[in-house]
């Protein structure tokens, strides 16, 4: 994992992406995070630091086709749930400015067109690449951030 420096802000977590992966999809996830009510209010973000984890997943057996995007649907499609840990460290708007840390948790819901020569006893081994990262405060309690990250699937 790398960090990223934006303006005042670092951010963690960020991966490079894979080389030669045959099955994936990339997906954008926002999220507006209320610092909670035991914390002070923001006055500057320093550091934001990003994971994901992989919950559960399934084949499931889909339509065979081609969407109106123009994607080709091969009859099978890897579900992918999971979590994304967030967490923020912050200046204070406090006469000493001390710093402080707030963590999110929120979920994440992804699919990833198979092979339509799929083997029905191959085996998955989804995993999620955070390419990019944003946060910003949007006033003295909230942050929005954006995560744009890849979930991709070995096959054996």
């Amino acid at each position: 994992m790398s960090k990223v420096q934006r303006g005042l802000i670092e951010y963690n977590g960020i991966n490079s992406c894979p080389k030669n992966v045959l099955n994936f999809k990339q997906i954008n996830i926002e999220n507006i995070f209320s610092i909670p009510s035991e914390k002070p209010d923001i006055e500057q973000l320093v550091k934001v630091y990003a994971s994901g984890e992989i919950i559960h997943h399934e084949i499931v057996k889909t339509p065979i086709g081609k969407s109106l995007e123009g994607q080709i649907l091969t009859g099978y499609k890897l579900l992918v749930s999971g979590d994304i840990t967030m967490k923020f460290e912050y200046v204070t708007l406090e006469k000493t400015h001390p710093v402080h840390i707030a963590h999110n948790h929120f979920p994440f819901c992804g699919y990833i067109v198979l092979p339509e020569n799929l083997n029905k006893y191959s085996t998955t081994f989804p995993a999620i690449t955070i390419e990019d990262i944003y946060s910003e405060k949007t006033d003295s309690r909230c942050i929005y951030s954006t995560i744009t990250m890849m979930l991709s699937a070995d096959i054996c």
